[in-house]
C-alpha cells in the first residue's frame, strides 16, 4: 500500500515535471527487463500479447523512468478463464488506487472540514473514491499481461502491468473531488480548499522511507 501511496502523491501534484529519457535510464530499463522476463518465465508466466516480453518490459520501464507516467500492477489468481482473471485484475488495479486516494482524502476532511458532520464527510469521501475509480478506468493503459495456466487445477493466474499518465491522473483526481463536493453540496464552501489538496500534493505527510 505504501508504494501505491507514493505513486499517488506524484499523480496528485498540479504540475508534473517532464524528464528527458537518458541513456542511463534506457540501459537500466533493459537490464531490469531482462531480469524481470527471466523471473516471469521461471514462475511459469507467458505474455498474452504478441511480441517479446523482455522488449515489452523495457519499453514500459523506459516510460516510467522518463517521469511522465507511473506504474500500477495487480493480479488475479485461480480463475477459471483468462478473460475473467484479466477483468478481475483490472478492477483490482482501479480499486486499489481509489482506496489509497480515499484514505488520504479522509484524513484531510477530518483535519480541514470542521463544520462537516460525520455522515456528510463519509459520503463525500465515498463519492470521491467512486468517481476516481470510474474516471481512472479510461486512463489506465495495459503495457503487458502475464498469464500462467495451473494445469492441475485447470485455472489461470493473471498479472496486469499498467501505466497511467501523470497529467491524466491529476485531471481525474481534480475532477473527481470537485464532482464529489458538488454532489454533497460542499462545493461552494470548500471548493477552493479541496482543489488545493490535489494541486499541492496533499499527501506528502504519508511519504517517507
Amino acid at each position: 500500500m505504501k508504494k501505491i501511496l507514493v505513486l499517488l502523491v506524484a499523480a496528485l501534484v498540479a504540475v508534473t515535471p517532464l524528464y528527458a529519457q537518458s541513456a542511463k535510464d534506457i540501459r537500466k530499463a533493459k537490464k531490469e527487463a531482462k531480469a524481470s522476463a527471466k523471473e516471469a518465465y521461471k514462475e511459469g508466466y507467458k505474455m498474452l500479447e504478441a511480441g517479446d516480453l523482455e522488449t515489452r518490459i523495457a519499453k514500459h520501464l523506459e516510460k516510467v523512468y522518463a517521469g511522465t507516467a507511473f506504474q500500477i500492477v495487480n493480479t488475479a489468481e485461480g480463475k477459471r478463464s483468462v478473460n475473467m482473471a484479466k477483468s478481475i485484475a483490472r478492477n483490482n488495479v482501479l480499486n486499489e488506487h481509489a482506496e489509497a486516494a480515499r484514505s488520504m482524502v479522509k484524513g484531510r476532511v477530518t483535519s480541514d472540514m470542521h463544520d462537516v458532520n460525520n455522515v456528510q464527510a463519509e459520503n463525500f469521501v465515498a463519492a470521491y473514491e467512486r468517481l476516481v475509480c470510474a474516471e481512472l478506468n479510461g486512463e489506465v493503459r495495459v503495457s503487458y499481461t502475464l498469464v500462467r495456466h495451473n494445469k492441475k487445477e485447470n485455472n489461470y493466474d493473471v498479472k496486469l502491468v499498467c501505466l497511467v499518465d501523470y497529467d491524466a491522473a491529476h485531471k481525474v483526481h481534480l475532477n473527481a473531488i470537485k464532482r464529489a463536493a458538488e454532489e454533497q453540496k460542499l462545493a461552494q464552501q470548500y471548493g477552493s480548499k479541496i482543489s488545493e489538496w490535489i494541486n499541492e500534493g496533499f499527501v506528502k505527510s504519508v511519504v517517507g522511507e
